[in-house]
């Protein structure tokens, strides 16, 4: 197999993106979000816990290079037991959620928490498996996972994206009024979050959809 090439496209961040990177370009709003939350938590916790050794030193080169879904296919493949294994792993998924494809994302997810089910980043593959469940329109499946999510993982980074996947899943059962409470309570309970501009815009969102649909929930 040949040595995965480093392409010039945008670099990828240790925390949210400024930029779409290739793979999620064509995702907007909340659910682009919400990937690529996923995506930059396989990248950026892959370094905490990168551990020297000759396979580990080139999946780690091959893993800062890697800037599509056939590049992390490679380095998941030629190095299934390195340290950079269950980053690429979460990226696949990631990206095959972006793609749109969220049986082949949530086969991976599945994957992951198999394979590796006491991994730091497990709690991100169980929080994509409710967005996949989303994605294919399982909305009380999706609610049940989120909530899940919420009250396992309350101290978890990735927290605010199962809030407001619980408030999309609501808004789809046709429970807008709770799902505008999510949203506030977010938005009051955390004014510094890096997420409350997210959770304005849906909000915001939301309210323009209630006042066009009124006596709806």
């Amino acid at each position: 197999m040949n040595e995965i090439q480093k392409q010039p496209a945008e670099t990828m961040e240790t925390t949210a993106p400024a930029q779409p990177v290739p793979f999620l370009r064509r995702q907007s709003g909340a659910l682009y979000a919400a990937g690529a939350a996923l995506l930059v938590a396989a990248l950026a916790v892959f370094f905490v816990f990168y551990k020297s050794s000759r396979d580990d030193e080139q999946s780690m080169r091959l893993l800062g290079a890697a800037q599509s879904l056939k590049q992390f296919e490679e380095l998941y493949a030629r190095y299934p037991k390195s340290s950079a294994a269950p980053a690429a792993l979460l990226a696949m998924a990631a990206s095959r959620y972006a793609a749109g494809d969220f049986d082949a994302a949530a086969a991976l997810y599945v994957e992951f928490a198999g394979k590796f089910p006491k991994h730091p980043m497990a709690p991100a593959a169980e929080l994509g498996q409710a967005m996949c469940s989303e994605g294919r329109g399982e909305a009380d499946k999706a609610l049940m996972q989120f909530n899940s999510f919420i009250l396992t993982h309350p101290d978890h980074f990735l927290h605010p994206q199962a809030l407001f996947g619980k408030a999309r899943c609501l808004q789809i059962s046709g429970k807008p009024a709770e799902a505008r409470i999510v949203y506030e309570n977010f938005i009051a309970g955390h004014p510094e979050s890096k997420w409350r501009a997210q959770a304005e815009a849906s909000l915001q969102a939301l309210e323009r959809q209630m006042r066009a649909n009124p006596g709806k929930g």
